[in-house]
Parts: structure tokens; sequence; C-alpha cells
């Protein structure tokens, strides 16, 4: 029996689903690196003195110490890859959502999100959404559009808050006052990867409202 081809807007949705999925993903696998991390207080263990002997070595290594270390610099290194996994994954929801919404409102039929990757396979952020997405036009009467723009502006304000630090730390010499807007400034970044997460989530509903009229047309008998 032939499988039945689903219709365009069908594959689109699934297309924007699974880009939440995977974001969803990588923002528990970051929490959780976050929560291993945090847990793994160095200043609750105490070191031990015991040294063993390793001949060529000027220091004789001490094994509790090795251990604590290596275990701190494991976490470290997982929570910072786990970081960059959820900023990819949810700047691919936030842009490829709204890459979605862009050509549905301009009357084509995507049969699914279109983005480029790298060829490490990292989100080349589209020209025409860059550095954030504007503020997308034939939304009005969807009841959630004044938290989207709400959600897009945080955004915003996370990315504007990358750039400005970014350029600070490019400075040979920084003030103190200066100085402690960069720090400032990379507080709010980090907030990046949430920021996009939100907005995608918001833009996936609003995609679901562009194709409202979409769905009652094939369906209409």
């Amino acid at each position: 029996m032939p499988t039945k081809t689903l219709p365009w807007f069908e594959t689109l949705t699934d297309s924007v689903f699974a880009l939440g999925a995977a974001a969803r993903e990588t923002r528990t696998a970051h929490q959780a690196a976050q929560a291993a991390t945090a847990q793994y207080d160095l200043d609750r263990v105490r070191l031990l003195d015991g040294e063993i002997t390793a001949p060529g070595l000027f220091t004789p290594p001490r094994p509790h110490d090795r251990a604590v270390m290596g275990i701190g610099k494991a976490l470290q290194e997982c929570r910072d890859r786990m970081e960059r996994l959820y900023t990819d994954a949810a700047l691919s929801y936030a842009y490829g959502t709204a890459w979605a919404i862009l050509r549905v409102l301009d009357g084509q039929e995507p049969p699914r999100v279109e983005l480029r990757l790298s060829a490490e396979g990292h989100l080349t952020i589209p020209a025409e959404l860059a550095p954030i997405p504007p503020a997308i036009e034939g939304l009005g009467r969807w009841r959630d559009n004044a938290k989207f723009e709400k959600a897009r502006q945080r955004w915003w304000d996370c990315d504007s808050a990358g750039e400005y630090a970014s350029a600070l730390d490019e400075e040979d010499y920084l003030t103190d006052h200066e100085a402690y807007e960069m720090h400032q400034a990379y507080d709010e970044a980090r907030g990046l990867a949430g920021a996009a997460y939100a907005y995608g989530l918001l833009a996936e509903s609003a995609l679901r409202f562009t194709l409202l009229g979409t769905r009652a047309r094939h369906t209409k008998p």
C-alpha cells in the first residue's frame, strides 16, 4: 500500500517541531551539566596530603588532588560543550521558525525549514534575518503577538550586549567603569540561548496561526 504524501504545511510543521525538540534536548543537557558542575563544590572537598612516587616527575603527584582537579576540569568542559550545543540548537529553532513564518506570509509553500550549516554542522545565520529576525507583520490578529515582540526584544538585548562586550574586550585599555560595563554586558549576553529558545516557542505558535487558513482550505470538502 503506497505511503500517503503529507501536504507541505504538515512537513513544514514537523520540521519546526524537530528544531524545537533539538533545542529542548540540548537545553535539558545544559541544565544537567550546570547542576553537576555546581554540585561539585571544591570548597567542600578536603584534599588529602598523601603522595605517590612517579619516576621522572620533579614534584611527587598527590592522587587526590589530581582526581579532584580532573573531575572539575571535565565537568567544566562538559558544561561549556553543552552550552555551545544548546545555543546552536536554540538559534536554529528561532531563526528557522522565523524563516518559515516569513515564507508562509509571503505566499510560499516551503515543505521544510531551510537552514545553511557550516562544515562543522553549526548554524549559518540567514543574512535576511541577521542579526535577529525583524518584527513580523501579518500577525496583528494573533493574540500572543505582543508577547512575541517582547521575546524578540529580549533576544535583541542579549545579542546587542554580546556585541558590546566583545567590542570592549578588543580594546587595549579599559577604565574601571568600562571594565564593569563589559562584565555586565557579558552577564546579559549569557541569556542569549534562553532568549532565542523563548522566541522559538512563540514563533512556532505564530507559525500555526499563519497556517490556519491553509489548513482550513485543505480540509474543506
